[in-house]
């Protein structure tokens, strides 16, 4: 079909099924929007992310299914890969294709997604703190351990089990320890010979853990730095903005991604193959990547746009700081294994 007759077959089809993890308010603002235009409905059901996934995978071989646009992000992208749920490839077909964020679109997590997701965010860890108790914030590997020692619970992360920033800490030990993370990209499973030396990252983390304050929580994290029971700490960008917007954060927080780099990423979503409404799923991932809808979605989510030809947008990450000091994840196998070897090797010792 030509994308012309795409929109007339999803006028035909009247309604659209959303699942999603995140985002509630945004994405029926979004829904909300996309009827007034199309007189489409869209049910959005926001719920667990693993409990989505479960759907799709107890749906995924029945002729048709009751899902037709999923959002996916962390180990659900190679769950769903994978298992082969999805229909297309639509990222091309999208008339926004040329305007986002082409790496979001080709790896996601580490995986290769082959375009049958559609990137509709952007999202970084980065560092928080309070300027008035740290007057020159680490950059360097050997500048934080040495900021570390010199501040004795002065930082703060989340058990990478419990939260993203965490799982995003834990990596940047590892690729600063153990030689990068290059060596990992494309892999579906864990090469055994490429984490053999991950035991210097357990060292270090059990060494230090002591001299570090370890949450249940990214918000917990970020309690702790608005309580000034932390002066820096690890944090995702869009929850930080939300927090200063909303006032739980105080004004005077500053943040950065360090030259040692911290990980970001993305969330993208996709249709099902078996999806009964596959031409209205298709419209809703376009209207939803429009510089409009994006634009809402950084104004009410604080999530960096996945298109690239924005500039109207609130950030408090310069998109060359971003460009220059941020690091991609791992792939999900590793992620996966990092946070058992956390847990076995350094909770448990």
């Amino acid at each position: 079909m030509s994308w012309d007759q795409i929109v007339q077959e999803a006028k035909n089809e009247r309604e659209v099924t959303f699942l999603g993890f995140y985002g509630e308010n945004f994405f029926k603002e979004a829904a909300a929007r996309f009827k007034d235009k199309y007189g489409i409905d869209v049910r959005v059901v926001i719920g667990d992310q693993a409990a989505n996934n479960d759907k799709v995978l107890a749906e995924k071989d029945r002729t048709i299914g009751t899902i037709d646009t999923l959002m996916v992000g962390g180990i659900q992208v190679k769950t769903t890969i994978d298992a082969d749920v999805w229909y297309g490839p639509i990222f091309q077909k999208l008339p926004a294709f040329n305007q986002l964020d082409q790496q979001l679109g080709s790896y996601q997590e580490g995986v290769e997604t082959k375009g049958y997701l559609v990137p509709l965010w952007r999202n970084q860890t980065m560092f928080l703190y309070d300027p008035e108790r740290v007057a020159n914030p680490p950059q360097t590997w050997d500048e934080f351990t040495a900021w570390v020692n010199a501040n004795p619970k002065g930082f703060a992360y989340s058990d990478p089990n419990k939260g993203g920033t965490g799982s995003a800490f834990v990596q940047t030990v590892i690729s600063n320890l153990t030689g990068g993370i290059d060596k990992y990209k494309g892999d579906t499973e864990v090469d055994p010979a490429k984490v053999a030396n991950w035991t210097l990252a357990w060292d270090w983390l059990r060494a230090n853990n002591p001299k570090m304050n370890v949450t249940l929580s990214n918000s917990e994290s970020t309690d702790l730095l608005n309580q000034g029971a932390a002066s820096l700490v690890v944090a995702w960008e869009d929850e930080a903005i939300a927090a200063l917007s909303t006032g739980t954060l105080f004004k005077r927080a500053k943040s950065y991604i360090p030259s040692m780099g911290l990980p970001g990423g993305g969330d993208t979503a996709g249709v099902l193959k078996n999806a009964p409404h596959k031409a209205a799923a298709l419209l809703f991932l376009d209207f939803l990547t429009t510089a409009e809808i994006q634009e809402l979605m950084n104004q009410i989510l604080g999530a960096t746009p996945a298109r690239t030809d924005i500039t109207n947008y609130s950030t408090l990450v310069p998109e060359d700081q971003r460009q220059k000091n941020a690091t991609t994840w791992l792939p999900a196998a590793y992620k996966a294994d990092y946070a058992k070897g956390y847990t076995q090797h350094v909770l448990l010792q």
